[in-house]
Formats: C-alpha cells, structure tokens, sequence
C-alpha cells in the first residue's frame, strides 16, 4: 500500500474536517476553504494494518530532530547551573535570574503562534530553520556582554529558537507511524536528558576553569550546535510540499486564520503574568505596585482570552475541536494539558532546587566547585534517559499510556518524598533520590507529549503541543516563584533561630551574634573573620547549624511538589484508551512509504 489518499473521505481525514452543527451557518470563506480539495496531492501512509519500510530520508529528518531536541536543552540548562557566577561577573546578581527566565518568557508566548502558524499553513521547515538562526545570532552575541541586559536580550533571541519545542515534538511523531509515537517521543526525550547532562557540565567545567571566560565559552559552543542545527534542518528534514484547504486564500485571508486577537490576548496576558511572578521576591516585594500591576493586569487578560475562546470563536488557538470526541480524545487531551502542569512543578522543584540542597549538604559552604555541583546532579538525567526508552517501548508494546506515566508518576513520588527528608551529611542517600526521581521522569514528559498528539485531530497536532508545552512553562513560572517565596520566608526565620544559639554555645559574645549570622549566611568570610570574639569553633557551630537551617528550609518544596505528584497517579487511571489510534498509520511522511513484507511477496502482518 503506497503513501496515499483519495476521495472524499480522504480529504476530510487529511484536514481534519469536522462537520458543522445543524443549523450553523458558514461564512463565505469558510465555504470557499471547504470547497479546495488539495489534500489528495500530499501524501499519507494510510495502510493502518501494515508496517510501512522507513527509509534513509526519515532517519536523517529524526537525526535533525534529536539535534534539535539535543541544542534546546542545553540552552535550557546550561545557565542555570552557574547562575550565581554569571550574575557576579557581570555585576547584577538582581536581574540574574532573568538570563534563563528570558528563555523560558519567549517559549511559553510565542510557541503557540508558531505553531498555530504551522498547523494552518503546514510550514513546518520554515518555522523551524528561521528560529534556529536567530537563536545562533543570539549566541553569538552573548560572549560580548559586558552587562546583564545584553546578555538577557541575547538569550530572548535564543528563546525563538527554544519557542520551536512543539514541533520538535510534533515532526518525529507526524513522519512515523502513530503506533509508534510513544517511542518516538522517547527518543526526542533521550536527546532531551543528553543536553540536561551536557549542558551544564560543559558549562560547569568551562567556568571552573575561569569564572569570567567560561560562561561566555559555553556560548560559542552554543552558537556552534545552533548553526549545526539550522544546517541539519534545513538540508536534513524535506518534507514534501504539503497543501492545505488555505492554499488559494489571500495573505490577509491567511492572517485572519491565525487568530490574531487570541494571539494577542495570549501574549499579552502571558508576558505580564511571567513578568509579574519573576519580579516578585527578587527585584521587588510582592507587594509592590510593580510586581501587582503585572500580574493583575495578566490574570485579568488571561481571563479575557479564556472568555474570547470559549464564547467569541470556535477555531482559535483554544480551537474546540479539541476538547471533542469523549473520553478518548477532548478528555484525554485536557489530562494529559492537566498532567504535564504538574510534572512541571514536580520537575522544577528538581531542578532549581535540588543544586542548593546537593551543595549544601555534603559539601564545605565556603567550597565552591562549579563542575562538581553540576556533575551531582547528572544521576536524575542519566537514569530519566535510560528509563524512558524502556517506558516509551512498553508504551508501544502494549499499546497504552495509562500504565506506563501512572508507573512514573509513582516513582517520582517515591523520589520527592527522599529528598524531603534529607539531611547534612546525607550524600549517597541525596544522589540515590536523585537517580529516583530520574527513573520516574523519564515517563510522564515523552508519554504525555504522545498521549496529546494521539487524542487529538491532525490537523490540530502543532497546536494541542504548544498547548501543552506552555501550560508547563506557565506551571514552572509559578511553582518557581511559589517554591522561593516559601523557602525565603522560611529561611529567614530559620537561619538566625538555628545559627545564632549554635554559636552563643561555641562561645560567641551575645553582642556578636547579629553581625556573625549576617556575615554567615552572606557567605561573607572576610566579614565574619572581623567579628569580635571569633572562634575556629564558633565557624564550625554556625556553618553545621546554618546547613541544618537550609535543610529544613529547602525540604518543604518536595513535601510540595509530593502531593501533586501523588494526584497525577490517580488522575492517570481516567485517560482514555487510545489502542484504537495506535496504528501504523502515517500523517506526514516526508517519503513515499510502502508495507514492508517478506522477500517471498508475502505480506507481514503485525
């Protein structure tokens, strides 16, 4: 059975036509899209019974994706884990937080444009390649930055490239069978966990080197994969011309398609939401007229963009389509949107502070070592990306995704509730969590990215992805800035409670206190050698109680993040059954496909 599709129904399938209620009245340009029956001309593997034979051109496009995947992580990654040294360099450990934020800001409001974009006018190279060399124009800016802001604006170029993750997701799946979805998503995961071990590692040796250069080093080396990339996709991934119902529209026809106004709202709300939630705690008090108007001002267009959706039109970005079909299709969507929310708070609680908690709890605090507080770390990324090549096999092996991201779930809990209850000292206990917690997420991220694309109707793939990516931008957003603002209200009780009786019992004059707690818990060591009555004994008291204050100070984000992860285990046993869906079935091939059979002619059934 060859790639391709004929006659009526053909077409309805290819585009994903859904007919109109009863009654409802079509515009004319609705009518004239209905009336361009294009789709017959792109191909589609539609033999859902018969393995198709994948050929070279198909493993060089996934080769572009895992790229892809690979330079989009590290760029993630990377600054993060020497933040606090990028910050001391240029001079404004304030605004350093807005280096990775920047990344993530451009990610969660433009990836649903581009991928609206894509979907309608199936223009998947374009918006792939033309990102990716703004991202590697904005590698190569930032090596020269004598200051935060131009470093921050070179990471918001980046971030275009970064905003491009859907498809990332979205190719892999729409040029291999949908049966095996689940793995393909495993593999794109397995680049992913490659740049989570790479990035900052590269980074974190380069800046144990030299604190100035380093960080600007691991940039060119950014620069040189986003240029590989961009090369890679555009000679790697060629896709046939695909044609759409939108074809013999005008350009103003097509932006009207876009939906603009949803756009818009979007973004706006978006932006100032994530504005107002990374200012807050940081640059500025949450109670501030600076943190507050954003984030008011956010909520309220968030919510007109919620209402525009649901009452003003039918095939935005919150196109309904969507959210249709029954349990196996709009409600497994909206679990699987739910479900990736909170595997971005249990994730992130991880990542951002999982470093802290390493650092200060097996290490001496006047001890820096950028390589080897990135190199502890590795554990959860090498074990998410061995286990999720098993989770995806099993998920296309059985033809499910219930079981496998429950299984996940599960095992990611277990490694919450660890690292709650780590102590000083707790070293072997600290990285066996880690590597806990790493085996279990290697299941919900690949399986529920599969779960989206296979609940939801083609045509609507690159949307229901974006979808879902930023519903776990908006998440990390969130949590992150919940996750501080509790850890820095705790510790700032817990520090002078815990440090202070430490170090009035090693002999330190009560007169001294305020100034040696000050002094310790700045990291100040110049400082605290100048307090009156200063002991070698009375450094040790205060550095073992100020660990402890960390400990418990830090603990309460996992006891956190552990409930949520605990919900998503029994939020798994209400997705649908998607073994209907799972076929062999091809979308986009970017080959003419054929079944694969036997060389005796005969046909090999699966």
């Amino acid at each position: 059975m060859s790639s391709e599709i004929t006659g009526e129904k053909a077409v309805d399938r290819e585009i994903g036509q859904v007919p109109s209620p009863p009654g409802e009245k079509r515009s004319d340009e609705e009518q004239q899209i209905e009336h361009v029956k294009t789709s017959s001309l792109n191909l589609v593997y539609n033999d859902d019974e018969e393995e198709p034979e994948i050929h070279a051109r198909t493993w060089i496009a996934l080769a572009a994706m895992f790229l892809l995947n690979f330079v989009q992580v590290v760029a993630l990654q990377g600054p993060p884990a020497v933040l606090d040294y990028i910050g001391a360099d240029l001079n404004n450990t304030a605004a350093q937080t807005w280096v990775p934020n920047a990344l993530s800001l451009v990610q969660a409001v433009v990836a649903p444009i581009i991928s609206s974009a894509s979907d309608t006018f199936q223009a998947r190279k374009l918006l792939l390649v033309g990102p990716a060399i703004l991202s590697f124009i904005g590698a190569a800016i930032a090596p020269g930055s004598t200051n935060i802001y131009r470093l921050i604006g070179a990471q918001i170029l980046i971030g275009f490239g970064f905003a491009t993750v859907p498809l990332a997701y979205v190719v892999p799946s729409e040029i291999l069978p949908r049966k095996w979805r689940p793995m393909a998503q495993a593999c794109m995961n397995v680049a992913a966990s490659l740049g989570s071990c790479c990035g900052p590692l590269i980074i974190g040796g380069l800046t144990k080197a030299n604190q100035h250069t380093g960080w600007q080093k691991f940039y060119w080396i950014q620069m040189a994969i986003w240029g590989a990339t961009a090369i890679g996709l555009f000679f790697g991934y060629r896709p046939p011309k695909r044609h759409t119902r939108f074809d013999q529209l005008s350009f103003l026809q097509k932006l009207r398609l876009l939906d603009l106004s949803g756009c818009g709202l979007l973004t706006a709300g978006l932006t100032l939401l994530l504005t107002g939630l990374n200012l807050g705690g940081g640059l500025f008090a949450w109670t501030s007229a600076k943190v507050l108007g954003p984030l008011v001002v956010g909520i309220v267009t968030l919510l007109a963009f919620c209402l525009y959706e649901w009452k003003f039109t039918k095939t935005g970005i919150l196109h309904h389509d969507l959210f249709r079909g029954g349990k196996n299709r709009g409600r497994t969507f909206a679990l699987c949107v739910g479900l990736i929310f909170i595997e971005g708070i249990i994730l992130f609680a991880y990542v951002i502070f999982y470093p802290v908690l390493n650092l200060n709890s097996t290490t001496s605090l006047f001890t820096q070592d950028p390589f080897l507080e990135v190199a502890r770390a590795q554990p959860a990324w090498i074990c998410g990306g061995l286990s999720t090549v098993v989770y995806g096999f099993a998920s296309t092996k059985l033809k499910t995704i219930r079981g496998p991201i429950c299984v996940g779930f599960a095992i990611m809990t277990g490694g919450m509730i660890g690292l709650a209850t780590i102590e000083p000292g707790d070293s072997t206990r600290t990285i066996v969590f880690a590597g806990m917690f790493g085996l279990g997420f290697g299941a919900p991220l690949a399986l529920l990215i599969a779960g989206v694309q296979l609940s939801t109707p083609y045509h609507l793939i690159a949307t229901a992805t974006a979808l879902t990516t930023s519903t776990r931008a908006v998440a990390v957003a969130m949590f992150t800035a919940i996750y501080s603002a509790v850890v820095n209200n705790r510790l700032n009780n817990y520090i002078p409670s815990y440090v202070a009786p430490a170090a009035i019992r090693a002999g330190l004059p009560i007169t001294s206190v305020p100034a040696f707690v000050v002094a310790l818990a700045a990291d100040d060591m110049p400082a605290l050698l100048k307090v009156p009555g200063i002991t070698p004994a009375v450094i040790a008291a205060g550095v073992t109680a100020l660990k402890q204050a960390l400990a418990d100070g830090i603990r309460v984000v996992f006891i956190i993040a552990a409930p949520f992860a605990a919900a998503a285990c029994v939020a798994c046993f209400f997705l649908g059954d998607l073994k209907a869906v799972m076929n062999y079935h091809v979308d986009a091939p970017v080959e003419e496909l054929h079944a694969k059979r036997h060389h005796e002619g005969d046909g090999l059934k699966v």
